[in-house]
Order: C-alpha cells, then structure tokens, then sequence
C-alpha cells in the first residue's frame, strides 16, 4: 500500500486510544509506516532492494524488531513511557502495516528470515481511493465531530479489516465471469485489481506459449476489449545458461509472470503485474519504463531497470 495510506492508517488508530496527544499520533503515524524502512535498501543496488523490500522488515519477526526498538527510543525521551503497553500498541500497526501490503499484488515476505515466500492475497489495488478515502474523511471527521472522535476512528479500522473481504468477492466474481466469456479453467485465468478497482480489474490468461492481457470493468463484457499478447518468458531456460547471474536470479524468483518484449537492443523481461490493461492507460504504457524491468543485451549482460 502506498505510504500516505499507511500514515494515515497509523493516525486512525492513534485516534481510538484514551490519551488524545500530538506526541501519540506522531508516534503512532511513525510506528504505521516504520516498516517501509526497507525502502533506503535501494540506495545499496536494485537487487538488493527486490530481495529486501518488503523482505525482513516486512515480516512478523522483524516487525516485533522494530516495533521493540522503537518502543525503546521513545521511551529513552520519554521516562513517562509505558513499555509494554506501547510495545504491544506499536507492534499492532506494524501488523497492520503487513496486512495493508499483504492484499496488493506485491505482497510481502511475513515469515522472513525463515523463508523468503512472498505472502499475497491480491484483492486491493496498491494504490486505493476508497480505502484512503475512507482514511482521509474519517480524520477529518474526527476534527470536526470531537466527541465522536474515537466512535468514527474505530468504524474507519473495522471498514480497513473488511475492505479486503469485498474485494475479494468482486475478485471472485470477475474470476466466474472471465472463465464464462473465456471458456477456460480457473487454473489458466489469473484475476488481479487493476488500478480504480474494485471497478477495474486485470485478467491474465496463461496459454502456455504467450500470455493475453485482458481488461475486464465491473460492468462490461471483457470480449469489448482487445487482449494484449505477450511471449512467455522461460526463466529456467535463461537460468541454465552459463555464465550463472545472481540478478537473473533474483529476478526469476521475484516476477510472477514473466514475459519478454524484443527490440534491437536486445530482450527486456518484464513482469505483467506491473502492466495496465486499462485500455484508456495502456495506450500511455512505454515499454521502456516499465517497473522492475531486466534488460539482457547482446552481451549476455543483465541489467535492471
């Protein structure tokens, strides 16, 4: 989820608690958006940062890590600091920090450092106007509406936890639809929230040689838009040849459905969740800036853009 939705999460909860002080919600706000620390991993090389975004600091071991460190600065400011309190009240939004980017499509490592599975449950796009929305009225209706303060605050954490539920109906139903206009099984079709879901959804079809990109509206037919092909990318095949690249690596292990565009210069491998099939948008895709894209020039060399 993007980081205004996490600080905003972070000061909806600050708002149901007892004690309403700018100092709690700027620790809360803190605690909400302190595992996207991983972010800076970026500055070190962009493998590090696909295999430790989201990694660690995303992950239920680590966020107790820095949920405890955390609680420790803030206590070494403060003597009034109520230690385990404060813990279990900061450790609380980093779960929820995990939740709000376990449902988007990128998903996120919650049993780091014991594995590196990236959890997903794709129903909320990564970007969301109705959940930031919803956020944004809410404290803003907290100001406004101060003896409801908490009342308000607690009804915007419970539409957060069940938000994620009638996504992944809608999901379920685009899914149903697809696999009837489509006449194909389940396990070829891949529904994904695309951006403006619910309203707008991704289909993948998975045709073993290629894969079609599909746009499918909440109220339209998807055969009213033109499928987009793609070559299926064959990892493996790139894995196995020499010389070993531990980028190539990384990236086989990050994408979910690798495909490949040619050009003069070379191949590119991307990742078609990170491409809109919104047709209105995908005319303003360039292949050229595509996120996490591997170039792999007539030199065999890997590079990642």
């Amino acid at each position: 989820m993007d980081p205004l939705t996490h600080a905003l999460s972070g000061l909806t909860v600050s708002l149901c608690l007892p004690d309403q002080t700018k100092r709690q919600h700027i620790f809360c706000i803190i605690a909400a958006s302190l595992p996207d620390i991983d972010n800076f991993s970026v500055l070190i090389g962009k493998e590090i940062y696909l295999m430790y975004h989201r990694g660690f600091c995303h992950s239920f071991l680590g966020g107790f890590i820095l949920a405890f460190i955390l609680t420790w600065i803030f206590r070494f400011f403060n003597k009034d600091f109520k230690w385990f309190r404060h813990l279990c009240l900061f450790y609380s939004l980093v779960c929820l920090h995990l939740f709000l980017d376990l449902i988007t499509s990128y998903g996120t490592q919650l049993f780091s450092p014991f594995t590196n599975y990236r959890c997903a449950i794709p129903c909320v796009f990564i970007i969301d106007f109705i959940l930031t929305g919803v956020l944004i009225s809410g404290v803003v209706l907290s100001y406004f509406k101060p003896k409801n303060r908490r009342l308000i605050a607690m009804s915007c954490i419970c539409i957060i936890l069940i938000y994620p539920i009638f996504g992944k109906i809608v999901q379920r139903i685009q899914l149903e639809r697809a696999k009837t206009i489509l006449k194909q099984d389940s396990q070829s079709i891949h529904v994904l929230p695309a951006f403006l879901a619910p309203l707008y959804w991704k289909v993948i079809v998975d045709k073993s040689s290629h894969y079609e990109l599909r746009h499918l509206s909440l109220f339209s037919a998807i055969d009213m838009y033109p499928s987009h092909n793609y070559e299926k990318a064959d990892l493996n095949k790139f894995l196995q040849q020499p010389p070993s690249n531990s980028l190539l690596k990384t990236f086989a292990w990050f994408v979910d459905y690798p495909a490949i565009l040619r050009d003069t210069n070379g191949l590119k491998i991307i990742d078609l969740k990170f491409i809109s099939a919104i047709p209105w948008l995908h005319k303003l895709h360039d292949n050229k800036h595509v996120p996490f894209m591997l170039s792999i020039g007539s030199d065999n060399q890997y590079r990642l853009q």
